[in-house]
C-alpha cells in the first residue's frame, strides 16, 4: 500500500485523455486501529482511449494521511457493481454511510470545479 501526506493528489486529470468519473466519500468513523478517526474515499477516472475507468480506495487518518488500499482497472459494464463491493462491505463493517459524486458526464476542467462546488466538496475533500 502507498502513503500519501494531506498535499499530494491521488488521481491526475487532463481533460483531455483522463475524465473524473465518480467519486465517494464516507463519514468518519473509529476503531482500535485508528482511535483518532478515518474514512474511505473511493475516487475513478476514465481513460477513455483505454475504455476502462480505474477504481482507487483510499482510508483517510484524521491527520490527513491517507493509504492507498487498492487501485484497480475496471470495465465500465463492471464498474458499479465493483465499487459497491467495496462500499457495502465499509458500511456493513464500519457503520458509515457513503456521499456520491458523479461526475461522470464531465469533460471541461470548469464543469469540474463547478460540480464539486455545487456538492459542497471541496477539492482537498477529492485529493
Amino acid at each position: 500500500m502507498a502513503n500519501y501526506d494531506s498535499t499530494q493528489g491521488v488521481v491526475s486529470l487532463d481533460f483531455s485523455s483522463l475524465f473524473p468519473h465518480k467519486f465517494w466519500v464516507s463519514t468518519w468513523s473509529r476503531d482500535e486501529q485508528f482511535p483518532d478517526g478515518f474514512r474511505y474515499k473511493l475516487l475513478s477516472v476514465r481513460q477513455e482511449s483505454a475504455g476502462l475507468i480505474q477504481l482507487i480506495v483510499l482510508i483517510e487518518e484524521e491527520d490527513g494521511a491517507k493509504t492507498e488500499m487498492s487501485r484497480l482497472e475496471v470495465s465500465p459494464s463492471a464498474f458499479d457493481r465493483t465499487a459497491n463491493t467495496f462500499i457495502h462491505g465499509f458500511i456493513e463493517s464500519y457503520e458509515i454511510e457513503f456521499t456520491e459524486l458523479d461526475l461522470s458526464n464531465v469533460r471541461t476542467a470548469e464543469e469540474f470545479e463547478r460540480l464539486v462546488a455545487e456538492s459542497s466538496w471541496s477539492k482537498t475533500t477529492l485529493q
